[in-house]
């Protein structure tokens, strides 16, 4: 795969533990008493052998029952820096991470949080979560870009519950991302779009933007199909993650690789920590 290879991936991802272990529901009887008082989904299948991979350092990104990471960036949408830690106390919160070129599985990314938004809004929990939409790319993904690629998407700003984060510099994107949310991603060197920079547009939908995304489709489309057939030609190869946190900034759940739930599973477990909280 020209500069960026699968060798490199596997060895970054052996030295963190193997980041893309899917994590989905389930128990154990390791699991503290202070560790349920922080949460309220049970414990993901594997979380034993997940939590020893990350006592040991070898799993870069927060697991079940760990706070969410202290960072913030620039909102594009609310002019603001946002923090992970200004949620605490009023909102629930779902993080991924994307750019606007990906023609791979950023899609499938943002079209999972836009239908949590969506059952948010039908369900009256709007207010009480926050959808974070963090991107790795601020050269290319302006504000507008940013703004544009979420309408093309179904996004519904007047929800006043998603947020377009972008870091300040190629730096800042990986201190929150990669550094600190754990989530890999690597520049490939070798992309070289027609104008050499891509427009933003290589996945673009429907005048409307709604047209594919109705909710009664269930499935994004599989990570692996994503990762082999496309990401040769695009500008980052990168994990596919996404991290559901309650509002006490404790990880409720993190979604990655293979693990990545349906639609309905993901709001699913987001109505159940609304719901129950």
């Amino acid at each position: 795969m020209n500069s960026f290879d699968r060798l490199g991936r596997r060895t970054y991802l052996a030295a963190t533990g193997s980041a893309v272990v899917g994590l989905t529901a389930g128990c154990t009887d390791l699991v503290s008493d202070q560790q349920y008082d922080r949460v309220v989904l049970e414990p993901p299948e594997n979380y034993d052998a997940l939590r020893d991979s990350r006592d040991r350092g070898e799993l870069p990104h927060p697991i079940y029952g760990d706070e969410l990471p202290d960072v913030s960036a620039p909102c594009t949408i609310r002019d603001e820096e946002i923090a992970t830690g200004d949620f605490e106390g009023e909102r629930h919160s779902l993080y991924t991470f994307i750019f606007a070129r990906c023609h791979g599985a950023c899609p499938a990314l943002t079209s999972s949080l836009r239908h949590v938004q969506a059952d948010s809004a039908d369900n009256d929990y709007a207010d009480d979560v926050a959808l974070v939409h963090v991107t790795f790319d601020p050269e290319h993904d302006t504000p507008e870009v940013l703004e544009e690629y979420g309408h093309d998407h179904g996004v519904n700003y007047d929800l006043n519950n998603w947020y377009d984060l972008r870091p300040e510099s190629e730096a800042a994107a990986q201190e929150y991302v990669m550094d600190e949310f754990g989530c890999f991603y690597m520049r490939n060197e070798d992309f070289e779009a027609d104008d050499g920079h891509g427009d933003g547009h290589e996945n673009d939908h429907d005048d409307d933007g709604h047209d594919e995304h109705d909710d009664h489709d269930d499935e994004p489309p599989e990570p692996d199909e994503l990762d082999d057939e496309s990401e040769m030609e695009m500008a980052f190869q990168h994990e596919s993650m996404i991290v559901l946190a309650n509002a006490d900034g404790y990880v409720e759940r993190t979604y990655t690789g293979d693990g990545l739930p349906s639609y309905s599973d993901l709001i699913d477990d987001v109505r159940t920590v609304a719901e129950e909280w």
